[in-house]
């Protein structure tokens, strides 16, 4: 076994090693500046992109790119590098409450952020509104055509707009934005063929049947998700060839190297490939619990009870959200339905929580210290590579109140579980049972109307999270036969990813 825990770790270092290499050798091909830049808004954090060695011109064109809701500028840099091979400028800001943008996030702090933003580049001289390009995607694209208006670019190109109409089964509550602007010549509007209706058939509506403009298009992209556009070949095609042709330019045809995805993904799975080894160090293993617990619910018990709950909570969140002072957009709403729901399920077992609740210092301080260490080494890693997820002060500050939320979740859900006797069986009882919990919070989102399309959207990567922490929890579980320990590794993690995703508003 100690074999193969060395020979574990060094297939993680090599993936880093591999992963750092294929990260770092395809940005050599741009220079990049970083700067803050101070607007009558706000303060923006923002990097300007450009091809190595490409000759300044004077007004030969740029790009505003703007991301997406519970996005970042560096999500956008494929994007960015496919316009920089064409020669141009491209402006890439974080917007209020997202990446290292501090402030406060609405949708209309965003809006106008952006205008300011926009104000600020033309007054330095460093865009011209006639040889500039804004682009978007989701939430940034709905902001370009919003704002094109009164910026008046040479174009715009909106890749799968936020719906700005409660139409195609988008509710009013759902909306970002509530009013469709006005659309100006040279605007490119897609959408991706698996995108939901409400997303691809509002960018659709936006470019009516008899437009008489032929500057104005709708493309619908072809096996294209709400997220791949971004990292699609064809996609970053088709917006070189809009913005060449829109700015008369040479389209050169060369598209930018995908291989720092390739590198940021191997280095993200060598760090899972150190992580067993590096769990296993510093968990003590202790007598195992007893498995025959009489007060431990069974399976069936513990679906009902999640899902009984769940509902009950999300009732009451219709009406009240007592985290709203977290201020996370929709994440004080998760915050809050992980707060009572682990209260409601401690209160249903009030003996076995008095029971299997620890407090034993060095056991919880080494479950403590190593999901601590493995959150900073993951969002370290992705925000030198690929998404840029490290957590400015804003969002430590309120890393306690997220903690202890998760941690009441997390330490009812382990009480349900009950020790870890068949690890792989248990797994799959614990996944199906953070499946009811968010199916109970879909529901609030489509028939309660809560409004929190977030949880909705971003399903698919706390599938993938709560899959590998619960893994890591149930190590920590098993080595230590503490409830409270499994519950606080899991807590730090899970805080730290909603941190990383949700908007400081």
């Amino acid at each position: 076994m100690k074999n193969k825990l060395v020979w574990q770790a060094l297939t993680g270092i090599c993936l880093l090693a591999i992963g750092a290499l294929l990260a770092y050798f395809p940005s050599r091909g741009y220079t990049q500046r970083h700067v803050v830049a101070a607007t009558a808004a706000c303060r923006v954090d923002l990097i300007m992109i450009q091809k190595s060695g490409a000759k300044p011109v004077e007004n030969y064109g740029s790009v505003v790119l703007f991301h997406g809701l519970a996005a970042n500028k560096f999500i956008m840099t494929y994007l960015a590098r496919a316009f920089a091979q064409l020669g141009l400028t491209v402006y890439v800001p974080d917007l209020p409450g997202h990446g290292h943008t501090s402030g406060q996030f609405t949708p209309q702090n965003a809006e106008d952020c952006a205008a300011s933003l926009l104000r600020g580049l033309e007054a330095r001289g460093l865009v011209s509104p006639d040889h500039t390009i804004l682009a978007g995607h989701s939430m940034g694209a709905a902001i370009a055509l919003r704002l094109a208006p009164a910026f008046r670019p040479a174009g715009v190109i909106a890749l799968s707009p936020a719906p700005m109409k409660a139409e195609h089964g988008v509710t009013p509550e759902k909306l970002l934005f509530q009013k469709t602007p006005p659309l100006g010549p040279h605007t490119l509007i897609s959408a991706g063929q698996f995108e939901p209706e409400g997303l691809s058939a509002n960018a659709a509506d936006l470019v009516p049947a008899n437009n008489p403009d032929p500057t104005i298009r709708f493309y619908l992209l072809p096996w294209q998700s709400h997220v791949s556009v971004l990292f699609s070949p064809g996609v970053a095609r088709m917006a070189q060839t809009w913005a060449s042709g829109t700015l008369d330019l040479a389209d050169k045809g060369e598209l930018p190297s995908r291989l720092f995805l390739l590198g940021g993904v191997l280095g993200f799975l060598g760090i899972l490939a150190l992580s067993g080894p590096f769990l296993r160090e510093l968990t003590a293993v202790v007598p195992e619990e007893d498995a025959g617990d009489p007060a431990a619910p069974n399976p069936l018990r513990g679906f009902a009870e999640m899902l009984g709950v769940s509902l009950v909570v999300v009732s009451i969140l219709h009406y009240t959200n007592p985290l709203k002072v977290l201020g996370l957009f929709e994440g004080d709403y998760l915050a809050s339905f992980f707060l009572l729901v682990g209260v409601g399920i401690v209160a249903l077992h009030p003996r076995l929580a008095r029971t299997k609740f620890s407090v034993k210092a060095g056991v919880l301080f080494s479950a403590g210290f190593a999901a601590l260490i493995l959150h900073l080494l993951v969002t370290g890693w992705f925000d030198l590579t690929v998404t840029g997820a490290w957590l400015n002060l804003q969002r430590w500050e309120r890393f306690p109140v997220f903690f202890f939320a998760a941690f009441v979740f997390l330490f009812g859900l382990e009480l349900l579980l009950g020790p870890v006797i068949q690890p792989r069986r248990r797994l799959a009882i614990d996944l199906f049972t953070l499946l009811l919990a968010w199916a109970s919070l879909t529901i609030g989102t489509f028939y309660l109307h809560s409004g929190q399309i977030l949880l909705v959207l971003l399903a698919p990567y706390f599938a993938l999270f709560f899959l590998l922490s619960r893994m890591g929890a149930r190590l920590v579980r098993k080595r230590t036969a503490s409830v409270t320990a499994a519950a606080v590794f899991g807590a730090i993690l899970l805080a730290g990813f909603c941190l990383v995703l949700f908007p400081v508003s």
